[in-house]
């Protein structure tokens, strides 16, 4: 009687994200991001994002980089709707996303979390939660994309490998690669990985960086990122520092100003960095 009462206390609770009586369906996009003067908190009156303009142009690779408690990943829940903004706005192609509704925006939005998120039963069913219509052989051409496909194929059962609470019986590593398979098999036009080699080895941070070489190539991708050494690639770079972007250039652009993105890069050279 106590778990049927919890249970029932869950599905009574009202979710604060609601679609508005006349919201629309998103069309398919281009994949262009923007925000346009926006501010957002998490409690009133301690803001966390402050005044932020920012263009995320279509096929463009932008990273976010900052220090712990910038802002980074509040970029990310926004540009997915996962809160309401407080001032300004964010709009992909145009539409804000406050006026349509959720299921057509995070459709065409793929998510590679810093904690990957899996589910009871095989390998296979994971990946294939990005699109619960693909044909094994999709599954497979996701998973070698996303560099997963040779560790499957070494487990006992491959593809129909069980998957434990959480997978639990997976490398943190082996995680990230299924989730980030997952992503690439749903072909979203917008792609965002929050801090999704925070938790990784080096040797597993290196086959998503090979895999992201393909995978940003025609869509719409942003990283947020911890580690620098995931972002010298992008197209942009845009850094933050208490809510504000402070500094945007390409790698060699942003070191020859010697900022904060300078400071932050020397410090990985330093012994016992855990940047």
């Amino acid at each position: 009687m106590a778990s049927g009462a919890r249970i029932f206390e869950l599905l009574d609770i009202e979710p604060e994200i609601k679609d508005s009586p006349d919201a629309i369906e998103m069309p398919p996009v281009k994949g262009e991001v923007k925000f346009k003067q926006v501010s957002f908190a998490y409690e009133p009156g301690v803001e966390v994002l402050h005044d932020i303009d920012l263009t995320v142009n279509p096929g463009e690779t932008v990273a976010i980089v900052g220090r712990t408690g910038a802002g980074k990943s509040s970029l990310a829940s926004l540009t997915a709707r996962f809160y309401e903004v407080d001032k300004g706005e964010v709009t992909m192609d145009g539409y804000n996303v406050q006026s349509v509704t959720q299921q057509s925006l995070r459709s065409q939005i793929g998510i590679v979390p810093q904690d990957p998120v899996l589910f009871s039963g095989s390998i296979g069913d994971n990946i294939r939660y990005g699109n619960m219509e693909a044909s094994q052989q999709e599954v497979i051409e996701a998973a070698k994309t996303a560099g997963a496909h040779s560790f499957i194929t070494r487990l006992e059962h491959g593809y129909d490998t069980p998957v434990g609470q959480r997978g639990g019986n997976l490398s943190a590593g082996q995680r990230q690669l299924i989730c980030l398979a997952r992503a690439i098999l749903a072909n979203p036009r917008v792609l965002i990985l929050d801090e999704a080699t925070s938790n990784v080895d080096t040797n597993t941070e290196r086959i998503m960086q090979k895999a992201l070489r393909r995978v940003t190539k025609g869509r719409t991708c942003l990283i947020i990122a911890h580690r620098l050494s995931t972002v010298t690639n992008a197209d942009r770079i845009i850094v933050l520092e208490q809510g504000r972007v402070i500094e945007t250039g390409s790698h060699q652009e942003l070191l020859a100003k010697q900022g904060l993105y300078y400071q932050m890069y020397e410090a990985l050279s330093l012994p016992g960095s855990a940047t």
